[in-house]
């Protein structure tokens, strides 16, 4: 019996809607027993259980230690409804929760429960049996994508064998910040550092599993990064750079996100070209420095806003909300800190440049430079 089966099995004796997660609780297979509970709704119930605060909860009653079934009572403050947790365990470790949603006019008894516990026996044991070969292939999967030479030649090989990425065949991987409910079986996934990343084999159909996959992450409130389409596993790790960029892009533009794909990127794509510090110094130019220095947060919306709106002073009065003179003054402002003439085109370029990328590049080198102070 498969885990779909097994959660459908339980959900029928229990009149119940059953959710499978992993011990990590990522979503694994829900049933459809209750009309009212869609994928969406089931999502939903798995999003609102994930969050560190309420993975404690859950956690507070012992059900990654006991053998029974426990009942978890309402918690508005995790906004969780009062449910079952059958622990889905093999020699003697819980891989996995069965939560266990009754419909209201469900009656479990101790006998359903039992019978249903011996399911969640079955789910234990192949969650085991595909953790172990899960956690082999992750290690593969990130010694592809970040590894040194020896690893990558030793990670290929272990993931060509997998089947899903034939000799050549079109990919794509993934950057993900935050959960990922589980995507299915014809992906590999490996924890990167705070990233998960995800590798994502083409596939002829109606269903695009690289969307769905995404839409998905961001349905569970994370932010996803989606690298160009590259073939082979050989070029992978070009599409995981550019999945890494796309998710930084997308933390520090709210405009785009919570999926960022690489071919949307626009000019946030150059942060791929070299050194970040080189390319902070190429396009903080003096002018825009001198901007950024001045610490004045009207001159600086007022220019980003200017720029983006293509010079446009009209459409940037609206947005702003200012009068035309009070943007005028503003303009003249800017003008008279940079040294620049914004009705010149290549100069109106080099700020918007400068303001756009230089400041998600500088970010990126604090952020980095933060990290390795923190690990020294």
């Amino acid at each position: 019996m498969n885990l779909d089966e097994v959660v459908t099995e339980v959900a029928e004796r229990l009149s119940a809607s059953v959710v499978l997660v992993d011990r990590a609780f990522s979503l694994i297979a829900y049933s459809t027993q209750s009309p009212g509970v869609d994928k969406d709704r089931v999502q939903s119930i798995l999003a609102r259980s994930c969050p560190p605060d309420a993975r404690a909860w859950y956690e507070s009653f012992g059900i990654a230690d006991t053998t029974r079934p426990v009942v978890t009572p309402e918690n508005p403050d995790i906004e969780a409804s009062a449910r079952i947790c059958l622990p889905a365990r093999y020699a003697g470790t819980a891989y996995g929760y069965l939560f266990v949603l009754p419909d209201e006019s469900s009656n479990v008894t101790e006998r359903d429960l039992t019978a249903a516990m011996s399911l969640a026996g079955q789910a234990g044991a192949e969650l085991a049996h595909t953790s172990r070969g899960r956690d082999h292939m992750a290690v593969a999967v990130a010694d592809l994508l970040e590894g040194d030479r020896k690893a990558f030649a030793r990670a290929l090989p272990r993931i060509e064998d997998s089947g899903l990425f034939p000799d050549g065949c079109a990919l794509t991987v993934l950057a993900v910040d935050g959960l990922l409910p589980a995507p299915g079986t014809r992906t590999l996934l490996a924890p990167i550092g705070s990233l998960t990343a995800v590798l994502v084999p083409a596939a002829a159909g109606a269903v695009d599993p690289v969307r769905s996959i995404a839409e998905s992450g961001a349905g569970a409130g994370s932010l996803v990064g989606v690298g160009g389409s590259t073939q082979g596993l050989r070029s992978a790790r070009r599409s995981w750079q550019q999945a890494k960029i796309a998710v930084r892009v997308a933390r520090h533009d709210n405009s785009i996100g919570p999926i960022a794909y690489w071919e949307e990127l626009g000019i946030y794509r150059l942060s791929s070209c070299g050194p970040a510090g080189l390319l902070a110094e190429a396009v903080l130019t003096p002018s825009v420095r001198a901007l950024l220095d001045h610490r004045n947060i009207d001159l600086l919306v007022t220019a980003q806003t200017y720029l983006d709106q293509a010079g446009d002073t009209g459409a940037t009065a609206g947005v702003l909300g200012i009068h035309r003179q009070t943007l005028y003054y503003r303009l003249a402002k800017i003008e008279e800190i940079t040294g620049l003439d914004l009705s010149v085109g290549a100069q109106r370029l080099e700020l918007h440049v400068g303001l756009t990328l230089g400041r998600f590049i500088f970010e990126h080198l604090r952020t980095e430079e933060t990290r390795s102070g923190a690990e020294t």
